[in-house]
Parts: structure tokens; C-alpha cells; sequence
């Protein structure tokens, strides 16, 4: 029990130090946000940024007929400024979650009522938030396409087709499976621990 006890304090305390290192992250962000906005406005440093074209380990600088249009640009920066502070705020909960986990069994209580219950609710942020990634992943790769004309950059001549190939990334949902059943073996456990306690 000793052992459990100092584990989950080890951990808390892990969980408690990337709780506020989101919190700064999700703050820098919004700070570095705001100036870049001012730089935008001043000297168009996303226009510059935009004629970079990142093919994995791969960069194309493009000329400037090739760029994507401002609203584009824009639209990307913008959605990508607060899907960024998102991310932050959904790992400060999920932290919290965990950390509401480790609570009880930092007292010895693994089988506490209140372990199964965050272990759903980590489980459905684990859904949520690996679906929102998995659909936003897609929409990025599919209008990256359209907005660089990806088509018109090769020559026909050396390339004979090019093709979009988008996939849903489903791995979140074995994360979130495995995270219900422990929520189920840890409920399971909880009314073995009641019965037990009837029965004293």
C-alpha cells in the first residue's frame, strides 16, 4: 500500500507540473498570437511565412503567384491560434481529471467511488478530443491541397499523378477502450471493496 501511495504522489505531482506548464504554454500562445497579429498588420511577415511549402522533412520556397490567398492565410492563423490555446485547455483539464484520479490513492484508497467515474470522463475526453484531432488533421491536409494548388507545382512532364490521400488516425480509440475497461475493473473493484466493508 506504501508503495501505491508514493506512486500516485510521484505522479501527482508530475501531473500537477504539465498542468501549469499548459497553463504557461497556453498563455505564451496567446501572447506570441497577438504579436504576430501586429506583425501581419505591419509587414505581412505570414504572407513570407505562407511561401514555404513543408513536404515533410522537405521545404519548397514557391513564388508569390503560387502563394495561397490572404484569406486563407488568415483563416489559418486564426483557427490554428485557438485550436493551439484549445489544445492547452483541454490538457489542463485532463489533468485535473488525473489528478482527481490520484487523490484517493495518494490516501491508500485505490478503490475509492470517485476513481471509476473520472476514469469515464477520461475516457469520453480521450474520445472527443481524438476525434476532433483526427477530423481537423483531415481538413488541414485537404485544404493545404486546394490552397497551394498542389497540382500545378510539379511538371506533368516528371510527374505522371498526384493524389491526396487522407486517413482518419484511430488510435485514440484503443487509448479510450483501454481507459473504460480500467474504469470498469476499478468500478468492479469498488463493490468488492463495499461488500467487504458490509461484511466487517
Amino acid at each position: 500500500m506504501e508503495k501505491l501511495k508514493k506512486m500516485a504522489k510521484t505522479l501527482d505531482t508530475v501531473a500537477k507540473i504539465l498542468m501549469y506548464g499548459n497553463m504557461i504554454g497556453a498563455a505564451l500562445m496567446l501572447i506570441l498570437g497577438i504579436v504576430e497579429l501586429g506583425n501581419i498588420s505591419m509587414n505581412k511577415s505570414m504572407l513570407r511565412e505562407s511561401l514555404v511549402l513543408n513536404l515533410g522533412s522537405v521545404e519548397v520556397g514557391l513564388a508569390s503567384k503560387y502563394a495561397p490567398s490572404v484569406q486563407y492565410i488568415n483563416t489559418r492563423f486564426f483557427v490554428g491560434l485557438m485550436f493551439g490555446i484549445g489544445i492547452f485547455g483541454f490538457l489542463i483539464y485532463a489533468s485535473k481529471i488525473f489528478r482527481k484520479i490520484l487523490a484517493p490513492m495518494k490516501e491508500g484508497l485505490p478503490f475509492d467511488e470517485s476513481v471509476p467515474k473520472n476514469l469515464k470522463v477520461l475516457g469520453i475526453l480521450t474520445l472527443v478530443g481524438g476525434a476532433i484531432w483526427s477530423v481537423v488533421k483531415v481538413v488541414i491536409d485537404t485544404t493545404c491541397y486546394t490552397a497551394y494548388h498542389i497540382s500545378e507545382l510539379f511538371r506533368p512532364e516528371r510527374i505522371t499523378d498526384i493524389e491526396l490521400s487522407v486517413t482518419l488516425d484511430t488510435k485514440f480509440l484503443i487509448v479510450a477502450a483501454m481507459i473504460f475497461l480500467m474504469s470498469y475493473i476499478f468500478q468492479y473493484g469498488t463493490e468488492l471493496q463495499k461488500l467487504s466493508d458490509e461484511t466487517l
